[in-house]
């Protein structure tokens, strides 16, 4: 069974998704630990296991099982989950889907940028995405595909990290306050000893944001995969997203990325955020 990747935090989520939701209820009497917890079990579910029972959910979520028992009765009569009695295992219901939907037909930038992602995919013949933060994971909401040889396997809803990504790293440059330095203090716990090297790169990742509107990514997340991130800032400053551009590194070389891909991908992100000022998106 593959199990959830640490990156992706475990147990309850406090409001930036980054912490103990429990701690967070303490402390915050807004704060609904009931609803945080039926939350949780929906997110449990992903595409590598999309049929769970109760003690894998309870596993994945830090739950007791009789809580998680509840919980899963409680969202299976509301069709957010269905329960297969001969697996003794639920899956998502059709429900979700309404969530999914609505998020996306929000993202107005996802209609403005997807022709300019489009023309600098085919331009350069690789994959590029628009993503979203969710926890420690960027989230690709858009992507687009070029004519190659070579294909990434990646769709709408793949999941990359954080810490170990351009994008991850554009993200982090232009976050606002207090929730990058949450976001940085949860990096920290879950990497451990190998905190230092990942602070060095996301350094200088943010130091060449600030150079060249880029930054590269060579094999930090995938050995043989290369690629360079860009933040996107709405122009009211609320929404904070990044775009990506990758390939095998016999396709996008250190070189190339510097002299014509990465170039062009900050010129794609300007023309973006040029559109979305005229559209009047504020």
């Amino acid at each position: 069974m593959a199990r959830r990747k640490a990156t992706d935090g475990g147990g309850l989520m406090d409001i930036a998704g980054i912490g103990a939701g429990e701690e967070a209820g303490e402390k915050d009497r807004q704060f609904i630990s009931a609803l945080a917890r039926g939350l949780e079990v929906l997110r449990a579910f992903d595409p590598d296991d999309p049929m769970l029972g109760n003690q894998e959910i309870a596993q994945r979520t830090g739950l007791p099982k009789p809580t998680v028992s509840r919980i899963a009765y409680t969202l299976t009569r509301l069709g957010y989950l269905k329960y297969n009695p001969k697996l003794e295992k639920y899956q998502l219901g059709s429900a979700v889907l309404a969530f999914g939907q609505a998020y996306m037909a929000s993202m107005a930038v996802r209609e403005i940028a997807r022709p300019h992602m489009q023309e600098l995919a085919e331009a350069t013949r690789t994959t590029v995405a628009l993503g979203d933060r969710d926890r420690l994971s960027m989230v690709y909401i858009e992507l687009q595909r070029g004519v190659s040889h070579v294909i990434l396997h990646q769709d709408i809803g793949s999941r990359l990290p954080i810490a170990e990504t351009s994008m991850g790293w554009s993200w982090l440059a232009r976050a606002p306050e207090p929730l990058r330095t949450q976001v940085m203090d949860a990096i920290k716990t879950s990497k451990g000893k190998d905190w230092p090297a990942t602070k060095t790169s996301i350094e200088t990742a943010e130091r060449e944001i600030a150079q060249h509107g880029y930054c590269l990514g060579m094999g930090t997340w995938l050995p043989d995969i290369n690629g360079a991130g860009a933040p996107f800032v709405s122009p009211d400053g609320r929404t904070v997203l990044a775009f990506n551009i990758g390939g095998p590194s016999f396709v996008l070389s250190e070189e190339r990325l510097h002299e014509e891909v990465g170039p062009r991908l900050a010129s794609m992100v300007h023309a973006v955020e040029a559109d979305y000022r005229r559209r009047g998106f504020f």
